[in-house]
């Protein structure tokens, strides 16, 4: 039992020595030094923000911007592709698109990619189906993608 003993005897010493040993009470600072800050600190004027809706559920939707050769020349043309969740309608990766670039698209057009079947020795199997969209965005509007 000392053995007990001695781990019970270790933990009642750890947990004496987190009292705190000076401590400050507020009541005890001067308040003349609370009021001179209040004097010096100016009024900051509010500037207009532009903020960024909530972009959690964006990017449940949008997975990640597709860079691919064809990808790129359909940017210059302000077309964007994207792999969406497979459940995303149309509507959800419009909200997305604005919510994560700050930009309305035009048209959202979706197709779902089939897996390729694979082999591996013996065994068969084939590759997950995933969702593209590809996002038009106005003619004066430009996506970042690259961020």
């Amino acid at each position: 039992m000392s053995l007990l003993d001695k781990f019970r005897k270790k933990h009642e010493a750890v947990g004496q020595e987190k009292k705190p040993t000076n401590v400050v009470k507020t009541s005890d600072a001067p308040k003349e030094k609370k009021a001179e800050a209040k004097e010096t600190t100016k009024p900051v004027k509010a500037e207009a923000r532009v903020l960024k809706s909530d972009t959690r559920h964006a990017y449940r939707v949008l997975l990640r911007p597709l860079i691919t050769e064809k990808a790129t020349r359909l940017q210059q043309i302000h077309q964007y592709t994207f792999a969406v969740a497979k459940r995303a309608s149309k509507v959800e990766i419009a909200q997305a698109i604005h919510a994560a670039y700050g930009v309305r698209p035009t048209m959202v057009r979706t197709q779902v990619v089939h897996g390729k079947a694979v082999r591996f020795g013996r065994m068969q199997g084939s590759q997950k189906e995933w969702k593209k969209a590809i996002v038009s965005v106005p003619a004066d509007k430009h996506l970042n993608i690259s961020e």
